[in-house]
């Protein structure tokens, strides 16, 4: 993983937080591989917590014949994201969007990566056995993209900004808001 700098385990808002589709796509491959007993549980499609049912943002595992895994996210500052897993006949494929404006567009965007993955026959020819031949489908930005009024609009800022002014009494629930993720996606196979 070299595009991607982590400034907290939570993954919420850091000016310092970056990362790419490549580097999550190395991430899900490396948790697949050297932990599949945790496969389960990026399977699931909800859990009970007391009396609360909690269900899945990943569409994908109930739509899209094969999905197995793995993570979805959003904040405003960097949209609709997912790095999502399927298996269809002995072949798992990986792939990851970014910067969505809706779970509806990042699903169909990651269903069609992984559909077309599925659909190539010499698919290890196309992409080979590793991650780092993998040409991204998107331009790179520079750096972070600010996708906070595309996606949410400006009043969740205005919103951010009284709790800013508001946690200016307490320093420890200080956070910057910037974004996380550039926009670009990837799929990969095993």
């Amino acid at each position: 993983m070299t595009s991607t700098q982590y400034a907290n385990p939570n993954g919420l808002p850091d000016e310092r937080q970056v990362t790419s589709a490549r580097d999550l796509a190395r991430l899900a491959r490396a948790l697949i591989i050297e932990f599949p007993e945790h496969a389960d549980i990026f399977a699931e499609t909800h859990v009970q917590v007391g009396q609360k049912n909690l269900r899945t943002h990943n569409g994908l595992l109930i739509s899209f014949p094969g999905a197995d895994g793995m993570k979805t996210g959003f904040i405003c500052d960097s949209g609709f994201n997912i790095v999502v897993s399927a298996t269809r006949d002995g072949r798992k494929l990986v792939a990851v969007v970014l910067g969505e404006p809706s779970t509806r567009t990042r699903n169909a965007r990651a269903a069609q990566l992984l559909e077309n993955g599925f659909q190539r026959y010499f698919w290890k020819s196309l992409f080979g056995t590793s991650l780092d031949g993998l040409a991204v489908q998107a331009k790179l930005a520079d750096g972070p993209v600010h996708l906070r009024e595309v996606i949410c609009g400006p009043k969740p800022q205005k919103r951010r900004k009284r709790a800013v002014r508001k946690s200016e009494l307490a320093p420890e629930t200080r956070s910057v808001t910037t974004a996380v993720f550039p926009r670009n996606i990837l799929s990969a196979a095993n």
